[in-house]
């Protein structure tokens, strides 16, 4: 607390001092996402000029915060411990800490984790988003276990930059669900061996389709070996998964007529594992899917969700509401959506008991 208080005194007495800190945390932290990278994509990336971006690179590599070689730049190791204890001082001073806080109260979830950004403007921050997540996984990992994950690209992001688990060869990796018949790099299976494979844990996959009939549903889960991986899937203690706009998700999905008109009548705006919730969260239509089941989250220990960008505002408010097991990895810009919508809402909620009570 008393470095933040620092911070806070240095924005105070010097703010020209704060601002210089804040745009080398910002190169270094982009030069972490991109690396090797080089000064012409970084100046690029950065909206800044080669002049600006080679001055403060020099003044980095002086402090011995990067280096570079023939691939491009690169942070070193105690480059990677300043990015780390600045971090929470711009959370601080940035007020995302507040943010993060004010959100886990409205939403009642066990934590949110907020980066900086709009991952539906810049690619990069999807790319940060999926190292925060990464950490956070490392987080919530018992001593052993199982680890489901769906596919999406988020989630597949973070799996190719988790960090070896502890423990890890007591950790068993499955995927969430069946394949959604996308692209096979970002199928559950694809994100469950890539995952195990970076965090040294062992792996378990599910060759079945996402969607299937139900009675052909029932028959195969007879099979000895899928009936093995579905039971270590129910029996999951981190579960990590995106959170989709029912609109998108069901145009991925290739449904027919029918569906799309029953999701438009009853105004669905979010999706997981097939399942459709509308903005009360209701569930208004749900998918026999092969997996993980909605009946069963609420039951894990620990769950991770990982979305960002503005867009996704609706559809995180309508889902993770009221999920006490769930730890929210976004970005400043859809925590910002997030916060003004259930503000909106309380207040509309109040006017309507302002109503009731007058009536």
């Amino acid at each position: 607390m008393a470095d933040v208080n620092g911070m806070l005194l240095l924005q105070r007495m010097a703010p020209e001092a704060l601002a210089m800190m804040e745009e080398r945390y910002y190169i270094l932290r982009q030069i972490r996402l991109l690396q090797p990278v080089g000064r012409r994509m970084l100046a690029d990336v950065l909206n800044s000029t080669e002049r600006i971006i080679r001055r403060e690179v020099d003044f980095l590599r002086e402090q011995r915060l990067l280096d570079s070689n023939r691939a491009g730049m690169f942070v070193t190791p105690d480059g990677e411990m300043m990015i780390e204890q600045l971090h929470s001082f711009w959370k601080e001073v940035g007020g995302i800490r507040e943010r993060e806080t004010e959100a886990e109260r409205l939403l009642q979830i066990r934590r949110v984790v907020v980066v900086p950004g709009d991952a539906d403007e810049n690619e990069w921050v999807k790319e940060d988003l999926a190292r925060q997540a990464a950490d956070e996984l490392n987080k919530l990992l018992p001593g052993r276990g199982i680890v489901a994950v769906a596919g999406g690209t988020t989630v597949a992001q973070m799996a190719g930059v988790v960090r070896l688990f502890p423990q890890a060869d007591q950790i068993t990796v499955v995927p969430a669900r069946g394949a959604l018949g996308e692209n096979v790099e970002l199928e559950a299976n694809t994100v469950a061996a890539e995952l195990a494979s970076h965090a040294g844990a062992s792996y378990r996959l599910l060759y079945l389709p996402d969607m299937i009939e139900e009675d052909v549903r029932r028959n195969i889960e007879r099979d000895p070996g899928i009936a093995e991986v579905l039971e270590l899937i129910a029996k999951t203690d981190v579960l990590v998964h995106g959170i989709g706009v029912a609109a998108e998700m069901s145009r991925r999905r290739g449904l027919n007529e029918n569906v799309t008109h029953i999701l438009q009548e009853h105004q669905a705006v979010s999706e997981v594992f097939g399942y459709y919730f509308n903005r009360a969260g209701e569930l208004v239509y749900r998918m026999s899917t092969v997996g993980m089941q909605m009946e069963n989250v609420h039951m894990l220990p620990s769950v991770l969700a990982i979305a960002g960008g503005k867009s996704k505002a609706e559809a995180i408010v309508s889902y993770i509401r009221n999920r006490a097991n769930y730890v929210l990895v976004t970005d400043e810009a859809a925590i910002s959506e997030v916060l003004s919508l259930l503000k909106e809402s309380s207040t509309h909620e109040e006017e309507i008991r302002y109503d009731k009570d007058r009536d």
